[in-house]
């Protein structure tokens, strides 16, 4: 047959049956690997991506969709809403809900409050049954404050109380989150008013003109408005760093220099007056930008290596430029910090070798390491001297942690890149507060950070979170020493990393543990736990919603699945309904496996399953394939398959009782068409452990 062709060829595809055992199993190959990783408590297929989505939750924590208000932003929406209540909205509830009547305010922050620089809305609801009342201020944006209004006057009193319990929760995620993250400029900003409002309570009028931004900036540049404001919230947050609240800072400065160059000058400058006057603090505290170590315990450092040198013989210029001398003298800064003795440790220095050496800084480096291991200290407290004198003429003590020790400590293992990275990285207080808790409690710090400057030293740089990342690698290696120092527990080292691992367990007993006993990286790092079961929470319901994205990060991997999931879902309420199913046939299944036990089991021999005891067989065989039906249909519903619906109805099918056998003709062949399916194993449908509802 020749000719042109007027249709198109029919092509031969794979056939429906095929394509739908191709989709059966590749859901089942990514159920299996993302299985893998809820084991292994990741939220993410790599280190690298765990530690940046870990970050980028605690910097989604710094601004809470729902928090409570703090004291200056309710005496400010009180005031506010008092001078002009049309600027706000009233709504009450139109009937009673069980006796409580609710009522609502809701409108813009005012900008003399903290919260009122970013534009946030405020709501207060008071709800009042007979004697009983409850009063609520929470701050959120504008749509979220009227979706809560519309909630909490529509609901019951509980939405009420659970709208509390919410803004308390949101709070202590967002201070939390400040000592795991940096704050954004606008963040930071936000801080530092609330700060000067807590500091000068007589004298707003200065801490609003020492917040007020530049009028002749330049409209392509928009921040540049806000660069006097930023460097005084900068050099606030340094002080932070070392030990120094903004308060306490704040509340020593003069005043009445401050409102007489506040009556002298435009008032838009008054910040780089007030930025003047706190880095005079921070000088005579001996805090200095470029040189994060105490100017007398440097110079007593200098003065020992010097010293140390001459004596044995060392050629000191090559030991200066050794491109390991920086991590040396960061070294014997950390040890002088400690309170070693510099001159007993540099005395006798094996002088041939180190000058032989190829690198003689980090030679001498080895040195002593080995020295400080033997080498007693003469003083219990990493107390830098130079402080004590500033401390006392500025009248300013250390209210926070230090973080100049664990700056130390990664200059002292990491080269000047990666130190530089991973110290200016967001999530660097976060790792800054790790070692400092290592330190404290003992842990093999210091021959973790020796590895594992070798392993990524290079690497640190490229990364996204750099400190995130470091953080997580160090984790795993101190936990994975902990281990084998537990296991073998033969010499001191051993035994003292042992006694920490002990300690670290006692201390982390106030957690609820996942399944498996697994701590979670979300209770390593100390993240408060939500007050609400986020399995009951109703995903239609704005407040449990709300409570639901905000309880993200702070329990088990799989508890981030199911929160992403069903807020992820067109129809929330199916999905939550789904999981509730599953819970539910779980539950049966783990009656239907006791039951089962019960029957195999005789009064006589409880152990032992005999032959004549048939019927006690046969209900534990009935029993065991139930459960194993309900955890197949459990983990259908649960994982959203979608054989769920075929396999619900397998289950639910049962084929008539024939009267008679059947002959073996008549009797179909295995694998033929029409024969009865097998009922699937557990094992094909592996599922991880549940959280503890």
């Amino acid at each position: 047959m020749t000719g042109p062709v007027d249709q198109d060829v029919p092509l031969l595809g794979l056939g429906r049956d095929q394509v739908q055992a191709w989709m059966q199993f590749m859901l089942v190959a990514a159920g299996a690997v993302r299985q893998h990783r809820v084991n292994q408590e990741r939220t993410a297929w790599s280190q690298e991506r765990a530690a940046a989505r870990a970050t980028q939750r605690y910097a989604n924590d710094l601004d809470p969709r729902v928090r409570a208000m703090a004291a200056a932003d309710e005496a400010a929406f009180r005031a506010a809403r008092q001078r002009d209540p049309a600027g706000f909205e009233d709504k009450s509830s139109r009937e009673p809900q069980f006796g409580w009547t609710v009522h609502t305010s809701t409108g813009p922050m005012p900008e003399d409050s903290p919260s009122g620089m970013h534009g946030a809305w405020g709501l207060w609801a008071h709800g009042a049954y007979g004697e009983k009342s409850l009063s609520v201020f929470v701050v959120a944006d504008k749509e979220t404050a009227l979706r809560l209004r519309d909630e909490v006057t529509e609901g019951e009193q509980r939405t009420l109380k659970d709208l509390g319990e919410l803004g308390t929760y949101g709070h202590m995620r967002a201070e939390h989150a400040r000592t795991e993250v940096r704050e954004e400029p606008w963040q930071l900003r936000q801080r530092v008013w609330e700060n000067l409002r807590e500091a000068w309570p007589n004298d707003f009028d200065l801490a609003a003109a020492a917040m007020k931004p530049n009028p002749y900036w330049n409209w392509e540049d928009p921040d540049e408005q806000y660069e006097a404001i930023n460097r005084l919230a900068v050099r606030l947050r340094g002080l932070e760093d070392r030990g120094y609240s903004m308060t306490d800072v704040l509340r020593r400065l003069d005043l009445g220099a401050i409102r007489q160059q506040y009556e002298a000058v435009e008032r838009h400058r008054l910040a780089d007056f007030v930025d003047q006057m706190v880095q005079r603090t921070a000088d005579k505290l001996h805090v200095v930008d470029a040189d994060p170590v105490d100017p007398i315990v440097s110079r007593e450092v200098d003065e020992a290596l010097d010293k140390g040198l001459r004596d044995a013989g060392v050629d000191r210029e090559g030991v200066l430029r050794s491109k390991y001398f920086g991590h040396l003298r960061a070294q014997l800064t950390d040890l002088r910090s400690d309170g070693h003795d510099l001159d007993a440790l540099l005395v006798d220095l094996p002088a041939e070798k180190i000058n032989q050496a190829d690198h003689p800084a980090a030679y001498l480096r080895s040195v002593l390491e080995r020295r400080v291991r033997s080498a007693p200290t003469d003083a219990t407290s990493s107390y830098e001297p130079g402080r004590a004198a500033g401390e006392a003429a500025t009248g300013i003590g250390k209210s926070g942690p230090d973080l100049g020790s664990a700056e130390r400590m990664i200059r002292r293992h990491f080269s000047p890149e990666a130190a530089d990275s991973v110290i200016g990285c967001q999530a660097w207080p976060g790792l800054a507060k790790q070692l400092l808790a290592w330190k404290a409690q003992g842990a093999p710090i210091v021959e973790e950070l020796t590895q594992t400057a070798q392993s990524v030293d290079a690497r640190l740089p490229s990364r996204a979170t750099p400190a995130a990342y470091l953080k997580t690698v160090l984790r795993r290696g101190i936990e994975f020493r902990e281990n084998q120092a537990q296991q073998m527990g033969e010499s001191e080292r051993s035994r003292r990393d042992a006694e920490h691992t002990t300690r670290v367990r006692d201390a982390t007993r106030v957690f609820v543990a996942a399944p498996g006993g697994v701590i979670t990286e979300a209770m390593r790092d100390g993240v408060p736990e939500p007050p609400f079961d986020i399995y009951q929470l109703d995903p239609t319901n704005a407040v449990d919603r709300a409570a639901l994205e905000m309880s993200r990060g702070a329990g088990t991997v799989e508890d981030d699945d199911y929160i992403e999931q069903i807020l992820a879902a067109p129809d929330p309420g199916e999905v939550w309904m789904r999981f509730h199913r599953a819970g539910q046939a779980r539950g049966r299944a783990e009656q239907a496996e006791k039951q089962a036990a019960v029957d195999a089991q005789t009064l006589d021999d409880p152990g032992t399953r005999p032959r004549e005891d048939l019927i006690g067989q046969v209900e534990a065989g009935a029993e065991q394939r139930r459960a194993v039906g309900d955890r197949a249909l459990a983990h259908a519903e649960e994982t959203g398959a979608p054989t769920a619906a075929a396999l619900r109805a397998e289950l639910a099918h049962r084929p008539p009782v024939a009267a008679a056998e059947p002959s073996a003709q008549s009797r179909p062949r295995p694998g033929a068409v029409g024969s009865a399916p097998p009922v699937p194993e557990a094992q094909q449908l592996p599922r991880g452990p549940r959280p503890t509802r």
